[in-house]
């Protein structure tokens, strides 16, 4: 199969609750060795540094052509990160091209009366939302895309048996929204999911440190899939998303 480009989806760095995780040179390294070309980086530990201190380790880490932070946002009542055109212009300063949110680890309901000016003004500029830290309820996420149906969002598809009959949904239902397979590991399933929604709408992702990155690529070069899908998935559509937010 010809060389393709591998922008990982999913990977975290810095020191998690089980213990330490890699560091920028540690994930550059494993980068190099499955040949993953970019990747979209977030916090391993939202809990215990919270949004401002990740933020902060992100925004360091990012500082690499290689590498795309992922930072955290709280609701804007309490003015603990800057609000408004200030916020998205630090994100430009600092590679920052998409933004999660960890409700209960930092004490908050995700909802429209929460986060409306803030995820209103991602929406129009295209930024991804990844909701992985939402995705121990999946009512919450479903909640949470009704209340915000328009929002350009990431989510994973991975579970020991399969999510196909959570994540379905959404994507019939939700046409900005892309899922990533670190953990996916149904037979046939990528090609599956490709045939009936789309290869536009699937992007690859490792799950890095939990997973070692080639355990998606290789299913992702055996899917079945045209060369390309395969190259939309591998890299292309995350390439995409990124190029597109507006900063």
């Amino acid at each position: 199969m010809q060389k393709l480009m591998f922008f990982d989806a999913n990977v975290k760095i810095g020191n998690t609750i089980s213990g330490p995780a890699p560091g920028v040179g540690e994930l550059l390294e494993e980068m190099d060795r499955f040949g993953i070309d970019y990747a979209l980086i977030r916090h391993g530990n939202l809990e215990a540094l919270g949004a401002v201190g990740a933020n902060a380790a992100i925004a360091a880490a990012a500082d690499c052509s290689r590498l795309f932070g992922v930072w955290a946002i709280l609701p804007e009542q309490c003015g603990e990160l800057p609000s408004g055109e200030e916020f998205f212009q630090l994100m430009k300063q600092h590679n920052i091209r998409a933004l999660t949110l960890a409700p209960a680890a930092h004490r908050y309901e995700a909802c429209r009366l929460t986060l409306g000016r803030l995820l209103d003004a991602a929406t129009e500029r295209k930024i991804p939302i990844l909701l992985h830290h939402l995705q121990t309820n999946w009512r919450a996420v479903y909640d949470f895309m009704a209340e915000f149906p328009h929002l350009h969002c990431i989510v994973n598809a991975g579970n020991k048996w399969g999510s196909d009959r959570n994540i379905r949904p959404l994507l019939e239902n939700y046409g900005n929204l892309r899922i990533e397979t670190a953990g996916y590991m149904v037979p046939e399933g990528l090609y599956d999911l490709a045939g009936k929604y789309g290869a536009e709408r699937i992007l690859y992702g490792s799950g890095f440190p939990n997973y070692n990155h080639g355990n998606g690529m290789l299913q992702l070069r055996h899917s079945g899939l045209s060369i390309r899908a395969v190259e939309l998935i591998a890299g292309r559509n995350l390439e995409k998303m990124l190029q597109e937010v507006e900063l």
